[in-house]
């Protein structure tokens, strides 16, 4: 068996796993699987990134009995039930009834239909929702000029629900939107200076002087109060290099995003080595798949070794490490739908012929 037939095998009981434990009688997700309490439906984050598992998982096939027609379906009717314009509700409540519209959750979804269309093209809402998501983005930019370091797009809409008591501006709500601002020109084959990617441009630039740690890596946000949260999570740094990558793609070989991107990756691959069983195997997966479409970019061999190997290394660590009886990957206390997916994202993706790797979003 070789290693690509390995990792499939290995996605293929993770993903199993996955929809036994957190699916529900409708098609749907629980939290928190079987034992929750009944029609307790899980956040839209978990959900988005289901869907993006479901088609990692399809990349990597395909499977003697697993319809892959049928699971995008349902992945897709899943995702309506969330959907309370302008974007996609953090609960299928809908927004009147107490559900948050999330920068970041939302940028995960537009994401996930990007991936959709550049894999099926036609097969899902298309590049009009992706529009309508981009859209609610640059909607949540902020306008105010009297705070510390001006600019970033909000965590969570404002002026209302949470809104009213959360003002951050983080990475993560920042650049993975600049990351569907720039698939999004790329799919339609709009200019340079169309407005999807002069306002994709402007979030990779706030990151990059607002939340850059001085060390080659970003930190985590800027509070409401101005004050800075440092954390270094894996999946922010990720999220800024694939940026630089779509970058790189749009101004062509002799821009200079790509060793950005090269040299981000480089610091955080080291930075990272030893620390990845501590962060979220969610905040990992990010990580790895926005490595990887620099893989597909990058001529730098020992890079492009670097990431596969570290990425296969963290792989055979989850499953060897931090599976349980279920083939389950709890991180904490108990096995969740966000981190489950993301061990059928990295199991499935190191299957893939790193050729389709430009397919990733």
């Amino acid at each position: 068996m070789t290693d690509a037939d390995a990792f499939a095998e290995h996605a293929v009981r993770a993903y199993q796993a996955m929809q036994w434990r957190f699916s529900d009688h409708d098609g749907g997700y629980r939290q928190r699987g079987r034992w929750h309490s009944p029609g307790a439906a899980e956040h839209l984050w978990p959900v988005a990134r289901a869907c993006v598992a479901t088609l990692d998982l399809i990349g990597a096939g395909p499977f003697i009995g697993f319809d892959t027609d049928a699971a995008i379906a349902q992945r897709l009717a899943t995702l309506s039930r969330y959907w309370a314009p302008p974007a996609y509700s953090s609960d299928p409540i809908g927004t009147n009834l107490g559900g948050d519209l999330y920068y970041d959750d939302n940028a995960w979804v537009a994401l996930a239909l990007i991936q959709l269309e550049r894999m099926r093209p036609g097969s899902g809402p298309g590049l009009e929702r992706v529009a309508e998501l981009f859209d609610f983005a640059v909607a949540g930019w902020d306008e105010r000029t009297t705070v510390a370091k001006p600019g970033g797009v909000f965590w969570v809409q404002q002026g209302r629900g949470t809104g009213n008591r959360n003002h951050d501006r983080n990475t993560v709500s920042t650049a993975p939107n600049a990351q569907v601002g720039l698939h999004l020109a790329e799919l339609t084959g709009a200019s340079s200076d169309a407005p999807e990617q002069v306002q994709a441009e402007r979030m990779i630039a706030w990151v990059e002087s607002a939340l850059g740690s001085g060390n080659g890596l970003f930190w985590d946000k800027i509070r409401g109060d101005g004050s800075i949260d440092k954390a270094l999570w894996s999946y922010n740094q990720g999220s800024m290099i694939g940026a630089h990558v779509l970058l790189h793609r749009r101004h062509g070989p002799r821009s200079e995003h790509l060793a950005r991107a090269e040299g981000i990756a480089a610091v955080a691959l080291r930075h990272y080595e030893h620390r990845y069983l501590d962060h979220s195997p969610a905040f990992n997966a990010i990580f790895f798949r926005n490595l990887f479409q620099l893989h597909a970019a990058s001529s730098d061999v020992v890079l492009r070794g670097r990431i596969l190997s570290d990425a296969r290394a963290y792989a055979e660590r989850l499953w060897n490490e931090r599976r349980d009886g279920d083939d389950l990957f709890p991180f904490g206390k108990r096995a969740t739908l966000l981190d489950q997916s993301a061990a059928v994202q990295l199991f499935a993706l190191l299957a893939w012929d790193s050729d389709e790797y430009v397919q990733l979003a």
